[in-house]
């Protein structure tokens, strides 16, 4: 087994260590499924994002009366102390649109940001889609550019055989279920991405039912358990983007074998490569 730090702990593809999950379980944020694929949704955490819209929307009221107080100090000017005053009142000024500015950005960025990027698992062919947004996460960033990478995702495709599950716990009460790819002749580990957050929805048995299906059970539930969402957070992610799978990566992930997989790689030139292609 690879080598997991930061406290990760290991749940690995061995059906013969975990009972497997009744036909009639259901699985949290499933989108839709059948026999041949399902797809997850990875949706981001509605509470935060409400918090946070709410937290920058105030900040933005602020620093507007902040200007606002530093205009009219300025246009209050006393003549007997004009130096001073006019040193304070444009250093306000300055401070607030500085201040205003950095908080617009941020909000646009929670704003803009996707309520979901899916992963597809097609157990037919045994490989697995992760669509991935290329939106920036440092704090200052130009909000132009930003909204033109939400039109250019990068999809992953990766072997079901090289994806172990491994959990990450975040406080006392919240745990983090990530797929881990493994490079199995190395043993080492090549990347890995987020399956379910926030332990009030999800357990260990989230990860037995998808080992379950990609290991050939028929006869699943498919109806899904979809997370709860705060209501405010509902009415915020009206202003997020909502994104298709490209066209080939679509017909790709619904391949009913091998073969059929291979032909349609090879019409939209999906060999060994990620869609659409990120210049470095």
């Amino acid at each position: 087994m690879a080598e997991f730090k930061l406290g990760y702990k290991y749940y690995p593809k061995d059906l013969a260590k975990f009972k497997p999950v009744d036909k009639d379980d259901d699985l949290t944020n499933l989108r839709f499924g059948n026999n041949t694929l399902i797809e997850i949704g990875r949706t981001d955490d509605q509470f935060g994002r409400t918090l946070e819209m709410i937290v920058k929307l105030t900040g933005c009221g602020v620093f507007i009366f902040a200007l606002y107080a530093g205009i009219q100090l300025f246009l209050d000017i006393n003549p007997y102390s004009i130096y001073s005053d006019v040193a304070f009142s444009l250093g306000v000024i300055i401070f607030s649109l500085l201040a205003l500015f950095l908080c617009l950005m941020q909000l646009a960025k929670v704003i803009i940001w996707p309520t979901d990027y899916p992963v597809r698992f097609n157990r037919k062919t045994g490989k697995v889609y992760v669509y991935e947004p290329m939106l920036s996460k440092r704090l200052y960033y130009f909000p132009l550019r930003e909204i033109r990478k939400l039109y250019k995702p990068v999809i992953k495709v990766y072997d079901w055989q090289s994806i172990d599950g491994m959990v990450s716990r975040h406080g006392l009460f919240q745990q983090e279920i990530f797929a881990a790819v493994i490079d199995r002749q190395t043993d080492t580990l090549i990347d890995y991405f987020s399956l379910w957050f926030n332990a009030n929805y999800v357990h260990k048995s989230e990860w037995r039912w998808l080992l379950c299906y990609m290991n050939g059970m028929e006869g699943m539930n498919y109806k899904g358990k979809i997370r709860g969402r705060f209501w405010l957070g509902r009415l915020f992610n009206c202003f997020a983007p909502e994104f298709n799978w490209p066209e080939g990566i679509d017909k790709a992930s619904r391949a009913e074998s091998l073969e059929e997989l291979a032909k349609i790689e090879q019409e939209y030139d999906l060999v060994g490569k990620s869609y659409p292609y990120e210049q470095p």
